[in-house]
């Protein structure tokens, strides 16, 4: 019995003793555990470029002609242009109706007839009263009556002509004509209506001479000028132009002043909504990284760059002004630096990293 359970115990602690040395069999026959490869990312390079802070506002791209032509006369519709009916210099906006003022021409084309008719006479009677004057057959007084009498008629028949060429000068402007090359925007009246003297007939809008107006606050005042290059944003897409206008008056209420900013020829549509970037301060040299390098966090934004030996490590940073794409930073970060902006979502500081491409970025803003 004693036998026995001695060689149940020796059984035992053979076994204890077999199975560590299985275990460490099966480990060491065990494939070894892959390293994670490197991360494939992008990369830019930090430069070091003249950036001045932009101040954003809304603006309008607006015609410099544009204009609700009048009509100088009293009369009724006959004929307007259609809208959106394009137009030259001089062509007719609305016809109105002329008879009345027809009639009169024909009135006073028949006074001057009259008047010269008898002044006609008038002078053949005073070139006879002149000879019998002259031999004193008749008084001195009844030869200078009958001068006054024709001086009156050549008097007379200058009013004539005055009277009917203002006739003449008022059908023509029956016509309203249109006063620069645009396009009919609008029109105010109808065929068969009645206008008065200075009632619109038409918008006529030039979408040719395009510009755009801001208003931007004074304090501003001192970094704008003519010539002064801002952005126009429309969407995604941004175009430098230069001011063509300041008004150095600020509204009393909104304490803002006025900009105007050419524009090509229909570069953009009459009436279309932008973003303008002016300057807000004076251009200092900064150390700049494109906007996708900065990474944003509760705890503090930073930058990932990639070390000598590909390495990604991380760069707390404080951002500032943002300008086409390029954030200033303060912090580490050096001029020629290459930063992660590609695929650096999920990089931990330390963990190797494969360079896929390195983007180009320019060297100064606009």
């Amino acid at each position: 019995m004693r036998t026995l359970h001695k060689s149940l115990i020796v059984a035992a602690l053979a076994g204890v003793l077999v199975v560590p040395l299985i275990h460490w069999d099966v480990d060491a026959s065990a494939p070894a555990k892959p390293e994670t490869p490197p991360a494939v990312v992008g990369v830019a390079r930090a430069v070091t470029t003249q950036l001045a802070p932009r101040h954003w506002a809304p603006g309008s791209v607006i015609s410099r002609q544009d204009a609700k032509v009048a009509s100088e006369q009293d009369g009724r519709v006959v004929r307007v242009a259609e809208v959106g009916q394009r137009v030259h210099t001089g062509d007719a906006l609305a016809v109105l109706d002329d008879t009345t003022l027809k009639l009169r021409e024909q009135e006073g084309q028949a006074d001057l007839g009259r008047i010269q008719a008898q002044l006609d006479m008038a002078t053949r009677q005073e070139q006879r009263y002149a000879q019998l004057a002259a031999q004193q057959n008749i008084a001195r007084a009844q030869y200078e009556q009958l001068r006054a009498d024709r001086d009156t008629l050549v008097q007379e028949r200058a009013r004539a002509q005055a009277l009917l060429a203002q006739t003449r000068h008022q059908r023509t402007q029956m016509v309203v004509r249109a006063p620069f090359d645009g396009v009919v925007a609008e029109r105010s009246v109808q065929l068969g209506e009645y206008v008065n003297t200075g009632d619109a007939v038409a918008r006529l809008v030039d979408t040719g001479a395009q510009e755009v107006r801001v208003r931007a606050p004074v304090d501003l005042g001192e970094h704008l000028g003519v010539g002064t290059p801002v952005v126009v944003r429309v969407g995604k897409q941004e175009r430098t132009h230069p001011v063509s206008a300041l008004v150095p008056v600020g509204d009393e209420t909104s304490r803002q002043l006025e900009l105007r900013i050419a524009m090509g020829t229909g570069e953009l549509p009459v009436g279309s909504a932008v973003d303008v970037g002016m300057p807000s301060a004076s251009v200092r040299s900064v150390v700049a990284v494109p906007r996708d390098a900065v990474i944003l966090r509760r705890e503090g934004d930073f930058v990932l760059r990639v070390a000598a030996n590909n390495t990604a490590e991380r760069l707390p940073v404080r951002t500032g002004t943002e300008v086409e794409g390029m954030v200033e930073v303060d912090g580490a970060v050096k001029p020629g630096d290459r930063l992660i902006v590609r695929g650096g979502e999920r990089i931990e500081p330390g963990q190797p990293v494969t360079i896929q491409q390195d983007l180009a970025q320019a060297t100064a803003l606009r």
